[in-house]
Parts: structure tokens; C-alpha cells; sequence
């Protein structure tokens, strides 16, 4: 499918998918999607009943083949029968599990029979058609809405983007804006806030989290990292942007161990955060206290959040 052939991104209606990974270390993400959503009086479902899209374990090898079908199944049936079915996710891993899912389901009769089974057991109908986007998309395909709520603009801020291996790279034909190579979803969000988007030589780098590799192997993936953020400060940037919790996480915990060789160390923000505090979020309220890397005084010198 090419990118003319993609459905609209859903301009409402949205089932937030809630990732594993930013619920146990970084809360402010999912609380700040909300914020967002609320903002711009977006109509959701936070579904208590989803479980994890199992990703993780699935790149890990802990979780069998059949197993993730039959739990995706049942995530992807419990959006179809809520009042908002248009799947949004956190992650960039439950984003491309997801579709992963469906599109065996879809073309496997013998994978799709069995899973059908065991819905019937569990007592919800089998429905596989919802959509399913990344939160980033959304928020670029609603950036005028959001734009007329925002109280605070990134003039004078000089940022760089990492977007995620699993959004890119695994469903590559599916990237909204730009291209699998250099996508350009949270570039060109952040431009619409005036902020100047640095081009940076390993754009297209792995963050080094490697998953099952940061396991089995930490010496390579501590290598793709320190050449990442040898390429990013380069070209001296106030802050760095995410699409995914994973990578948030590897390229804010870790600087502690790069800092002999970046001297000082550079705040990431997932992008959910940083437009729920351009648009009037307390800090302390979406959890910015959690991150590693302070990210207050990075607010202090552009006056964001100042006066909240």
C-alpha cells in the first residue's frame, strides 16, 4: 500500500492504547496524551480492559506466535466494540504489533479460525477492523486545533527528532510524513511552533535499546547509542523529541554514562509532553519530575510553563 492509499488519519473517536513500558517509567506520557485529547475536545476511551500489546516479549522470544495473535484479537475486538474505535497508540512497538496482528489474521484462514476459537471462549466478538495510528500522527494531522489552545510557542529553540525503529522500519510504507528513511511526523509538528528542527548525520540510528540485543549483548547496543548522541551533539541542540517511551528512556537514562563525552547533558521529552506544556500543563501535574535529565530549567530559559 502506498502512502496516497492510507485511510485519513481519524480526525476523533480514538482508543487510547496504553503502553507497558511508559506506564511503569514515564506516567507523564499517557497523563499528557490526555491532556492533549482534552484540550482539543477530542472524544476517547481509556479501556481498563486492554492488556499489553506483549511486544516486548514477543522481541524478547518469551512469547509464542499464537499467544500474541489471540491477545491482539482481543484488544483489537475490545476497541471495534467501544463507543471510539480508532486505535492510538503510545508506543511505536504496540504500533506495529498491532498491525502486525491484524494483517495475519486477515490473510491466515487457519491462524484466524483458532483465534476466533479462543474469543468465543473468552466471550467477546471477534472484530479486527479498527484503524490503527500512532499518537504522533493524530497529533499532526490536529496541529490547528492544538495550535489555537497552545499558550506557549518553541521560538528559539533549537531541537532534534528521533523518530522509532518500529514505526518506520517495520510498516515503511505507513509513515505519514516524510519518508521510512527520514520521517518527519515530529519535525513538522514542532515547526508549526516556530521551534528550528536540526538535521543531525545518524537521524536514522537506532536509540541502541536493541531490545533482546541490550540483553544479550549490551556492549553493541551502548556502542549505537554513543554513536547517536555523538552525532546529536554536534549540532548543539536545547532538547530532544520522541515518538516512543523505549527510546525516551534509553536516550535520557543512559547520557549519565556518555557524559565525558557530551559534557552536558541535553532533556528529552516524548512529544506528548511537550505539547501538553505548550498548551498550559503544569509541570509537576504530567510528571516531568520523573525524567533523568531535568528538563525544568530547559522551561525556565524559553519561559514555558512560567506563570502555570
Amino acid at each position: 500500500m502506498s502512502q496516497e492509499e492510507l485511510a485519513p488519519v481519524p480526525m476523533d473517536n480514538y482508543y487510547l492504547f496504553k503502553s507497558c513500558v511508559a506506564g511503569s517509567v514515564y506516567p507523564g506520557i499517557e497523563l499528557s496524551i490526555r491532556y492533549v485529547l482534552d484540550s482539543i475536545g477530542a472524544n476517547y476511551t481509556d479501556d481498563p480492559r486492554q492488556s499489553s500489546c506483549m511486544g516486548f516479549g514477543v522481541h524478547e522470544g518469551v512469547v509464542p506466535p499464537e499467544t500474541n495473535l489471540a491477545i491482539n484479537a482481543r484488544n483489537l475486538s475490545l476497541a471495534a466494540g467501544s463507543d471510539n474505535p480508532n486505535i492510538i497508540c503510545t508506543c511505536p512497538t504496540s504500533y506495529s504489533n498491532l498491525k502486525d496482528c491484524k494483517k495475519l489474521l486477515s490473510k491466515e484462514e487457519k491462524l484466524e479460525t483458532n483465534v476466533k476459537d479462543v474469543m468465543e471462549e473468552v466471550g467477546i466478538p471477534y472484530d479486527i477492523s479498527p484503524e490503527i495510528n500512532h499518537v504522533s500522527d493524530v497529533f499532526l494531522a490536529r496541529i490547528d486545533d492544538i495550535l489555537k489552545k497552545a499558550v506557549f510557542s518553541l521560538s528559539g529553540v533549537r531541537a532534534v527528532t528521533h523518530h522509532a525503529c518500529h514505526y518506520s522500519k517495520f510498516f515503511f510504507k505507513d509513515v505519514r510524513s516524510g519518508s521510512f528513511e527520514k520521517p518527519t511526523v515530529l519535525d513538522e509538528t514542532l515547526k508549526k511552533f516556530h521551534c528550528e528542527v536540526l538535521d543531525y548525520s545518524e537521524q536514522f540510528l537506532c536509540c541502541g535499546s536493541g531490545l533482546r540485543r541490550s540483553i544479550l549483548e549490551r556492549d553493541y547496543p551502548r556502542e549505537i547509542l554513543r554513536r547517536k548522541f555523538a552525532s546529536i551533539v554536534e549540532v548543539e541542540p536545547d532538547l530532544i523529541v520522541t515518538q516512543c517511551p523505549e527510546c525516551t528512556f534509553n536516550l535520557e537514562y543512559y547520557q549519565e554514562s556518555l557524559l565525558n563525552e557530551i559534557h552536558e547533558e541535553i532533556p528529552v521529552l516524548y512529544i506528548s509532553e511537550l505539547l501538553a506544556l505548550l498548551l498550559g500543563a503544569k509541570p509537576h501535574d504530567i510528571g516531568i519530575d520523573m525524567h533523568a535529565v531535568p528538563v525544568e530549567p530547559f522551561l525556565e530559559k524559553y519561559g514555558i510553563g512560567v506563570g502555570e
